[in-house]
């Protein structure tokens, strides 16, 4: 996959992603007091060292869809099978993941995700909206089945009462239409799909976005009562 051939490259050039990391960290105290903690979609634990070094823990048990070889113990399995996996009978302090959630079915998980916090447990999250690289979408036809802030909010509803989400949108301007895919290849986001660059698609890109990508963030903290 992708992102595992971009894993030299992804800290670098995922600064979206970074930048991300940093704002739901902000969503906590600093040593607030977490004595389980789960956080899916880990990778090489970017999100992880950020998050640990702004709580207090007493174990913390990582996952990830692929296995990057990094030095913490990492539980390999696909998210949307939670519900099936021996985890989904503990019980968590925290539930977090950074830019992971638009490659799975929240509308799946969510009903396990609740079952596995403690009261007043919390879920810390944040993914990508539907305006997410539309510059892509437009060009290519590729693109995820993004949800709106407004879609996140309705399914969190079902589950929750206290309910915190925002978005943000972050657009980034490059020098050349081939610097934007380049950007997307070493950040591994060409998972979405292969498309020839030719010079008339690349002349085309750079005449409908001046050389822009737009990212499209958006934040969720939920409580459970």
């Amino acid at each position: 996959m992708n992102f595992l051939k971009a894993k030299s490259s992804y800290q670098k050039a995922a600064k979206v992603q970074d930048w991300m990391g940093d704002k739901l960290c902000e969503k906590i105290p600093t040593n607030e007091i977490f004595d389980q903690v789960f956080e899916f979609g880990c990778a090489q634990g970017e999100f992880t060292q950020k998050l640990k070094k702004k709580i207090i823990f007493e174990k913390y048990i990582l996952n990830d869809i692929l296995d990057y070889k990094i030095q913490d113990k990492v539980e390999i399995f696909d998210m949307n099978d939670i519900a099936h996996h021996p985890l989904s009978t503990q019980k968590f302090d925290l539930i977090a993941s950074n830019a992971t959630l638009q490659w799975l079915d929240l509308k799946k998980i969510l009903p396990t995700l609740k079952n596995m916090l403690n009261k007043k447990g919390i879920l810390l999250l944040s993914t990508f909206g539907e305006k997410n690289l539309e510059q892509i979408a437009q060009s290519t036809g590729f693109s995820l089945n993004y949800l709106s802030l407004f879609e996140i909010k309705k399914i969190l509803q079902e589950y929750f009462f206290e309910i915190f989400i925002e978005e943000d949108f972050i657009t980034l301007e490059f020098e050349s239409p081939l610097e934007v895919f380049r950007h997307l290849k070493l950040s591994g986001v060409n998972s979405l799909g292969y498309h020839a660059l030719s010079k008339t698609f690349l002349k085309d890109y750079e005449k409908r976005f001046q050389n822009k990508l737009t990212y499209h963030p958006i934040f969720i903290y939920v409580k459970k009562i």
